[in-house]
């Protein structure tokens, strides 16, 4: 009996311990990611590379349009560590379904939070 307490009490630590990974929704205006017009289509591209593959569409292709965007960076002499891509988690729905959620974290102005979210696009 003590086993079955325990799995339902670790599963239950497990789907709490995701929903505590979300970002909350108090989120301000989004911004622009640092690095020029050629980070930010490598960043762009990044973030899509992620998402295809979180939804397990289109992988092939945003991994070519990925290698081409690296490419770019490496033609302009820049390096992909220098340019500020956001963070992006996966986040668990219902029914087994997966989805995406990515944004840069700013320390927060206002001092209540130690960093707010700011979504990407």
């Amino acid at each position: 009996m003590n086993v079955w307490r325990y799995s339902v009490l670790s599963v239950a630590a497990a789907v709490m311990g995701a929903c505590v990974a979300v970002p909350s929704p108090r989120v301000v205006a989004a911004l622009p990611p640092a690095g020029g017009e050629v980070c930010q289509a490598y960043a762009r591209t990044w973030v899509d590379h992620f998402r295809a593959s979180v939804a397990d569409s289109g992988v092939a292709a945003s991994e070519q349009r990925l290698l081409a965007a690296r490419t770019q960076l490496a033609a302009q002499g820049i390096n992909e560590a220098e340019c500020e891509l956001p963070y992006c988690m996966i986040v668990p729905l219902s029914g087994g379904r997966l989805d995406s959620y990515c944004g840069y974290r700013r320390p927060d102005p206002s001092g209540r939070e130690l960093y707010q979210w700011v979504p990407y696009r």
